[in-house]
């Protein structure tokens, strides 16, 4: 990976799924691990459709987040998926290294009708080809 990407898209503290939320990882060395470059924007994009929209109003953030939680507990069909759409793109959008989402589609996972793979092409700045972000929203809660 370049230089340039990597500066591009900065670097943050590697996150990981845990049971009940996000957990940080260690390098060899016993340090904090960073995720950069792709691995941060993959991570960013991520965390920006997981965190529910208002969230971080106390920390000073009020717009960060997403609006997918609404979703939860709702049947799938294609009125969900438009709407999963809608509220996905609107999140991504409000990253400033989101140039244009190219495409944005929904489906249901084969034998997991709780679920819905959201699949989007985003062409990010200063980027010739576009960066695919693929994420699942579970509609049942855990």
């Amino acid at each position: 990976m370049g230089i340039e990407r990597e500066k591009l898209f900065g670097n943050d503290l590697q996150l990981g799924d845990r049971v009940g939320g996000f957990d940080l990882f260690s390098d060899n060395e016993g340090d904090l691990s960073l995720a950069e470059g792709n691995e941060n924007i993959a991570q960013a994009l991520s965390l920006r459709l997981q965190v529910r929209q208002g969230e971080l109003a106390p920390l000073g953030i009020p717009n960060y987040g997403s609006r997918l939680h609404e979703l939860i507990g709702e049947p799938n069909n294609r009125r969900t998926q438009v709407r999963l759409m809608a509220f996905a793109r609107q999140a991504i959008a409000q990253d400033p290294r989101v140039e244009k989402i190219q495409t944005v589609q929904a489906r249901t996972l084969a034998g997991d009708r709780d679920v819905i793979r959201l699949e989007m092409e985003i062409l990010l700045i200063r980027q010739p080809n576009p960066f695919n972000l693929v994420y699942d929203l579970h509609l049942e809660t855990p």
